[in-house]
């Protein structure tokens, strides 16, 4: 398995709909959580950063995975942030050797992270993994 399709199912998971920047960090951060023996061994490495775990890596491999066409990336009309969005052929990935307990977790982390605006995102996060606060601009 390897870290950009891991990333491509995150993205995938939304259904063809938008993943925010925060929703795609923090789900990504939570698969690794939870998922630390089953992640590949080059999976991202977060920081404690402003809102919370953040990885440079995430952006680079989304920026990628735009390249070769399994998602598409648009930026925010009022926001000006980007949003990931996977395409037909990103879509279709089928990953036989993620555990079904990973597929199962990354689609319902996937569901309730889009259902949570970025600050209930970030608080949800800080209440789980308290250590990420740490060199957090958010207040709460």
């Amino acid at each position: 398995m390897k870290r950009l399709d891991l990333l491509l199912k995150i993205i995938a998971a939304a259904d063809g709909e938008k993943v925010t920047p925060a929703q795609l960090q923090k789900v990504a951060f939570l698969v690794g959580m939870e998922f630390p023996h089953e992640v590949p061994s080059d999976y991202y490495e977060f920081q404690k950063y402003d809102y919370g775990p953040f990885s440079a890596d995430v952006y680079r491999d989304a920026e990628q995975l735009d390249r070769e066409g399994k998602i598409t990336i648009s930026v925010h009309s009022r926001g000006g942030w980007k949003e990931y969005a996977a395409t037909v052929r990103g879509s279709r990935i089928d990953l036989k050797d993620i555990p079904v307990e990973m597929k199962t977790f990354i689609e319902d982390k996937v569901s309730w992270a889009r259902g949570l605006s970025f600050q209930q995102l970030v608080r949800e996060v800080y209440i789980q993994f308290p250590e990420y606060r740490e060199n957090s601009a958010f207040q709460y």
